[in-house]
């Protein structure tokens, strides 16, 4: 657990032994809870709006339901053939966990997702998307793609913090390192590379991204029922340091521990991008985040229509072809709620499963589990010091619960204050445990654990945090539990007649190209049901 109070009040060494450093004073420190408001889902959760007759009716071609980057990307793909597709988003803005925050006239910081890795050869819709917004500029005489440099993370990329020093890399922890680490991280590469090159006989890459163009042998998916700490033992892949920057790796895209991840899950992560020589290492960040991709989305094709504080507190799906599908919606204006009915002959919904089993009247299907995430932006008057390697763009703490911290703004100018995102996952087995485990933390409490670990990184920093501010994320993200991917989630698409399904819950991994996939699935299936004449995508 992070040191709390008394930790985050001592005086901390400057970086000369024996020097102290005065105490922060946190009431002097700016900042609070972000986040959604809790009483659009006390609204659902009471089922008080479902006892009452919406006002009017409207009708409508094409209707999504959920703002985030799979409701964007299915509106996005259905504007690219000129057809509209409003947007109903409950939240007071778009792009779910991939929102962003400023800090006025310095700059935009991530309030979620932060970065993108380059589009891999099964996802070329990504890569046209990416084309369209300007940021694929061409390529070269050999095929490689010529960025647009202002959006690649340059160097340096990513520090260890351990035992008071900066590494330049994530592994080996140079000061925490056994004997066994270098060799079992070199099989554990080794197995990597072979999963990595293997076709199966329709030429399909063991794992890939999108999670539905990989390969279904029935050997690989098994590996889906066992957990990735299960398949590392049974190979004798135990060295602490190795295990640790594993788990860390699941903990950074899954929300989730050694245990709770599938071991399909986990291999997919250091696989899906391994191509050998043809491997694209690039990656795209923004001071915002992948909030800059949202507002492509938005923008690209005509602007998109976008509603925010409207949310379905039912729907009843069309029971065949012709039949619109019913959602009753409640717009939030100011103290106000009106409530409308809309008739669409087709209908989106790019939202979590958890809330259509509600919406739906059905009980929730078992099997799904989603993380809870502490994101913290912290604002500094000057940059975070330390020994050893010079601040990169992510910063991680060897041994500590969270993931480290992001710079938003690296390259800042003289005497604006710096912005670091600082990310927590609540990543034990029980969710419902974890998100109360949460929800119990308030703005000082939240204060002090991030002052508690910082300052004992950089106890330079003491006196220097301008303002804290922090978004609690109850249901960031859905787990890639054992048996989840490739088992439980299939569940999702039953019974719920002609509705259109888009959201990562249907890939079982919460990564900005899955749930990009899912929307141009979704914007796909309304065109063909349309007869609009199109050229596929995906």
């Amino acid at each position: 657990m992070l040191k709390l109070a008394a930790a985050a009040t001592a005086a901390f060494a400057t970086g000369c032994p024996g020097k102290a450093q005065p105490a922060i004073a946190r009431e002097a420190i700016g900042g609070g809870l972000r986040g959604q408001d809790p009483t659009l889902g006390h609204l659902l959760r009471d089922g008080g709006l479902a006892k009452r007759t919406p006002a009017e009716t409207k009708r409508l071609e094409v209707l999504v339901l959920g703002g985030g980057v799979a409701g964007l990307s299915a509106a996005w793909r259905l504007r690219r053939e000129g057809v509209s597709a409003p947007i109903l988003e409950a939240a007071s803005a778009p792009g779910g966990n991939s929102r962003a925050g400023e800090v006025e006239g310095v700059t935009p910081y991530p309030w979620g997702a932060h970065y993108l890795r380059a589009p891999t050869v099964e996802h070329p819709a990504l890569e046209t998307f990416l084309e369209e917004a300007g940021l694929i500029r061409g390529r070269d005489a050999r095929g490689r793609i010529d960025w647009d440099v202002r959006a690649l993370c340059l160097a340096p990329m990513e520090r260890l913090w351990e035992k008071g020093l900066w590494s330049e890399s994530l592994f080996p922890p140079p000061r925490s390192a056994t004997k066994e680490d270098r060799p079992q991280f070199k099989a554990f590469r080794s197995e990597v590379d072979r999963l990595a090159a293997f076709k199966d006989a329709s030429g399909k890459p063991a794992f890939a991204i999108p999670i539905d163009a990989s390969s279904q042998d029935k050997d690989l998916l098994a590996l889906d029922a066992i957990s990735f700490r299960t398949w590392l033992t049974q190979r004798g892949l135990t060295a602490p340091g190795l295990l640790w920057y594993l788990e860390y790796a699941c903990r950074d895209d899954y929300g989730c521990s050694l245990d709770t991840t599938s071991a399909w899950a986990g291999l997919h992560y250091f696989c899906s991008r391994n191509r050998g020589k043809d491997t694209r290492e690039e990656t795209l960040a923004w001071p915002e985040g992948n909030a800059r991709l949202v507002r492509y989305l938005q923008d690209l094709h005509g602007p998109a229509e976008v509603k925010t504080q409207s949310f379905a507190y039912r729907i009843i799906p069309g029971k065949g072809p012709g039949e619109p599908s019913e959602a009753w919606v409640c717009h939030v204006e100011g103290d106000t709620q009106r409530l409308v009915r809309y008739l669409a002959q087709e209908l989106i919904w790019a939202g979590p499963n958890f809330v259509l089993d509600r919406l739906l009247g059905r009980a929730p299907t078992p099997g799904f589990s989603y993380a809870p995430w502490l994101v913290v932006n912290v604002t500094l008057r000057s940059i975070p010091g330390g020994f050893g390697a010079p601040l990169a763009w992510d910063n991680v703490f060897y041994g500590k619960p969270s993931l480290g911290y992001v710079v938003a703004n690296r390259e800042k100018a003289p005497g604006d204050p710096l912005v670091v995102t600082w990310y927590l996952p609540f990543i034990g087995a029980d969710d419902r445990a974890e998100r109360a485990r949460l929800f119990a933390l308030d703005h000082d409490a939240i204060v002090k654990q991030v002052l508690a670990e910082l300052l004992e990184v950089h106890p330079s920093l003491s006196g220097e945090v301008v303002s804290i501010d922090s978004w609690r994320w109850g249901h960031a993200m859905i787990r890639p539990t054992p048996g989840f991917i490739w088992g439980r989630r299939q569940a999702a698409r039953k019974g719920t007649g002609t509705l259109v399904q888009a959201h990562t819950d249907l890939s079982g991994i919460s990564i900005f190209e899955e749930a990009f996939y899912q929307g141009v699935v979704a914007g796909e299936e309304v065109l063909r049901r349309r007869g609009t004449g199109f050229t596929s995508l995906l």
